[in-house]
Order: C-alpha cells, then structure tokens, then sequence
C-alpha cells in the first residue's frame, strides 16, 4: 500500500536519471547467509553494479536508519570500489555484521548531474 512509509516505488525505463545508464544491481540479491564454516570473512561481500564512475552509496535499515555509506572514489574500511562496481564487506560503520532483513540503499552521482540518485533494496537471508 502508498500509505505505507517503508513503501518504495522505483522507477525504471525513461524516467530513470540518464547519468544511470544501466540498471544499478546489487549481486547476489537476496544474500544467503550459509554456515560459518563455509564462508571466510574475504568471500563476504555484496556487490553493487553498474554504478555512476563517482557516486556516494548510503545503505539503510527499512525503518531508516543508516547503516553505512562509502563513495566510489574514496578509501573505505567496508568497500572496495572499481570499474563501476562497490564490494561491501556487509558490516556497519561501527564495523558489525548486518543482521538479516532488508535493506534500502540510495546511489547518489557526484558528478556534473548532483542530486541525481537511485533507490533499490537489497534482502540478507538467514
């Protein structure tokens, strides 16, 4: 429903900033979390694709809250950034391990076209 506040309407197709060429993907979407034992912390990452060569990422909690930002063109403890995509080490800026749910997140091109931004959500699966 609209009156929902957590309600999100992407628009794709014409409409979308043309400073975003392609889709803004996230891989994999939903991230599983398999067992500990299988996965080391190096091969726990989400991947942010097709992004604007200089964009801030800001990924929140559905209610809201900012969970962690890092720009494409900036050293980040969470994310490696390059050739148009992020990989996020899926922890927050007080560098904990997001819990599962999902997530909001809002690419903002810091180029020329300022103020242009995409929205999407990504899920974390147990």
């Amino acid at each position: 429903s609209n009156n929902d506040k957590n309600f999100v309407t992407i628009k794709s197709g014409p409409n979308a900033p043309a400073s975003f060429k392609d889709q803004i993907r996230v891989v994999p979407n939903p991230y599983m979390v398999s067992s500990p034992f299988n996965e080391s912390e190096i091969t726990r990452k989400l991947r942010f694709t097709n992004l604007p060569e200089n964009c801030r990422i800001t990924i929140y909690t559905v209610s809201g809250e900012k969970v962690v930002l890092f720009s494409s063109n900036e050293e980040n403890r969470h994310a490696d950034c390059f050739s148009g995509s992020c990989y996020w080490d899926m922890r927050t800026m007080n560098n904990q391990e997001v819990a599962p749910g999902l997530y909001l997140f809002s690419v903002e091109d810091l180029s020329n076209d300022r103020g242009k931004k995409f929205i999407g959500k990504f899920a974390i699966v147990k």
